[in-house]
């Protein structure tokens, strides 16, 4: 009977020393195996990161998270932005849209320094030269970066990028070249009448951004049209004259392309690496759909684009088919602004396919009803009924210096930002200087 008890004895230490070997043998085997798919996991992200270190040399800024990231619960409803506002393209509306997004999330605004100009402009983007209200506080509340640039400057997608948060969307309009060329000279040139005297409000415009040029520069202060506006500057224009960009591929000069570039495979390099770093170019041929996905992106309500436009204005407006000798010289001259157009519309056609036709659809016809109206909201229509306006810039052009000294036009700037309002003197003088660099002084 001892004997029999002691085997019992020996079999049940065995039993324990045998199921405690397997438990051992599981939680080896279990570890091994995690190590082993950690491994494969670090393997697949290496492989991961070579394949984006590749596609860098073509698309060098990273895409921002989408909602579904993981961000604190305060931050979830919104996102800072960055709007890139364009000359006549319907930018206007845009930003009195965002400014009720801004409004409603609290959101802090980048103000202009020389308004409507931000950080140097026509200078690229630094940010030396921009005015948020309570910099320091910008990352505190509710424990989120609540910055918002939503101005015209010259885009500089790196350095914006080195100071704007992570979780920023960054988004721009573009027009049909032709039509933002003659909307253009119409607003900065043939509509500054000086029905009176160059004096008040007008008076400050034409020389706080000097509003004319290179306008006034190659009509020689005449009263010109379009048309004879564009032959003169297809024969004269150049860099050095003030502002000539506005007469010289505008559109992809604010997104801070050379508006001098050669050669179409070079052009469209430049625009496909500005592509990768823009979530959504809008365009003014097709603002309902620009809207439907800007709201989208934005996590905007429907309220948020019922803004009305208030800058409808009636210009003379041409058909360049109509003009097909002129229209192969604008091709040749605005070539990089209409490439940038074509890549642009494709590119929001794609996003509608993505969203869904039949949902863009129906979503549209909401827009519209919201709106109260049944067709595409059109901005800033032309019209043939216009007449030709009287205006004559001809003793101005006269009576200011033809050549332009930097010296001479930053002492200029200078006065003219010292007066605007009490800043600093040493930056006032770097931002003038910096302007002028940039063609953006003139001797008003």
């Amino acid at each position: 009977m001892k004997r029999i008890l002691k085997l019992r004895s020996i079999n049940g230490r065995t039993a324990k020393i045998q199921v405690l070997a397997a438990s051992i043998f599981v939680l080896c085997a279990v570890n091994f195996y995690r190590n082993r798919s950690l491994s494969k996991t670090e393997v697949h992200m290496k492989i991961k990161n070579l394949r984006n270190i590749k596609q860098s040399n073509f698309s060098p800024f990273p895409k921002n998270s989408s909602y579904d990231d993981k961000q604190a619960d305060e931050c979830f409803t919104w996102r800072p932005f960055v709007f890139l506002k364009t000359h006549k393209t319907g930018s206007t509306t845009v930003v009195r849209m965002m400014h009720h997004y801004i409004k409603k999330n609290a959101l802090t605004k980048v103000h202009a320094y020389v308004h409507p100009y931000v950080g140097g402009f026509p200078g690229r983007l630094q940010q030396r030269f921009l005015m948020p209200e309570n910099w320091n506080e910008l990352d505190r509340k509710n424990g989120c970066k609540k910055t918002v640039i939503s101005d015209h400057f010259r885009l500089d997608l790196t350095a914006i990028k080195d100071f704007m948060p992570e979780r920023t969307r960054y988004f721009t309009i573009i027009r049909q070249p032709w039509k933002q060329f003659q909307s253009s000279f119409n607003y900065f040139y043939a509509k500054n009448t000086p029905r009176k005297s160059l004096t008040g409000t007008m008076k400050k415009l034409l020389k706080a951004n000097c509003f004319v040029y290179p306008y006034l520069h190659i009509a020689e202060g005449r009263n010109i049209d379009v048309l004879e506006y564009f032959d003169l500057a297809f024969e004269n224009l150049d860099q050095n004259i003030p502002y000539f960009f506005r007469s010289k591929n505008p559109q992809a000069f604010a997104l801070g392309l050379d508006p001098y570039l050669e050669g179409e495979e070079e052009m469209k390099k430049n625009i496909a690496i500005l592509d990768s770093g823009m979530d959504l170019v809008m365009i003014s041929e097709h603002m309902d759909e620009s809207l439907i996905l800007l709201k989208n992106m934005m996590n905007m309500t429907w309220e948020n684009l019922l803004g009305e436009d208030k800058n409808v204005r009636n210009y003379p407006h041409y058909n360049m088919n109509d003009y097909p000798e002129r229209y192969a010289k604008f091709q040749k001259m605005f070539k990089l602004d209409i490439l940038l157009y074509r890549h642009f519309n494709a590119t929001l056609w794609r996003k509608v396919d993505e969203y869904g036709r039949e949902r863009m659809d129906n979503d549209i016809t909401k827009l519209r009803k919201l709106r109260g109206v049944t067709k595409a909201k059109i901005l800033q229509t032309e019209s043939n009924r216009m007449k030709k306006s009287n205006f004559d810039f001809k003793d101005l052009f006269d009576s200011i210096p033809k050549t332009y000294n930097v010296t001479y036009l930053v002492d200029i700037l200078y006065g003219k930002l010292s007066n605007l309002e009490e800043r600093d003197k040493k930056l006032s003088y770097d931002l003038a200087r910096y302007m002028v660099d940039n063609h953006g002084g003139c001797p008003l």
